[in-house]
């Protein structure tokens, strides 16, 4: 219980975390178990709201779509269901978000013709997990008219 309250004081973890974690540091399957029981009982470890802040702060800060939060919460154990849940209430308005992205990179790549700048823009785009139609979308609103015909 100690080491599960001192990794808790640092991050809120998922149940898998926490179970990889007092594993790892030797401590008996039988009383991480019991710790795991006990930190759920006192709602310390909650994988839905564990998702929630992930989503938003990841969101927010990394800019990254529906689509890679869902690939990062279920690698850290949260349940398909769970994730994709979490997502969709977010409200997560994706459009927006990659144009504002977008816009923020167009410095980068404006030494570029035209093709290559809507290029390199899609391509940053799509590392932050967002779909074709969205890049489209997002890079046309950011660069000139000419030249998409």
């Amino acid at each position: 219980m100690e080491r599960g309250a001192r990794l808790l004081a640092v991050r809120p973890r998922t149940e898998l975390e926490m179970r990889q974690r007092l594993g790892a540091a030797g401590i008996e399957p039988l009383d991480v178990e019991a710790a795991i029981e006990r930190l759920l009982e006192l709602n310390l470890l909650d994988d839905p709201a564990f998702s929630r802040q992930w989503v938003d702060e990841r969101s927010r800060r990394k800019g990254l779509a529906g689509d890679a939060l869902v690939r990062e919460l279920t690698a850290k154990g949260v349940d398909r269901a769970v994730a994709e849940e979490t997502v969709a209430e977010a409200g997560l308005d994706e459009v927006a978000r990659a144009t504002e992205l977008a816009a923020s990179w167009i410095r980068r790549v404006a030494r570029h013709p035209l093709p290559i700048q809507a290029q390199r823009l899609q391509q940053m785009l799509d590392r932050k997990g967002y779909g074709w139609d969205v890049t489209e979308e997002a890079v046309k609103a950011v660069l000139p008219p000419e030249g998409w015909d």
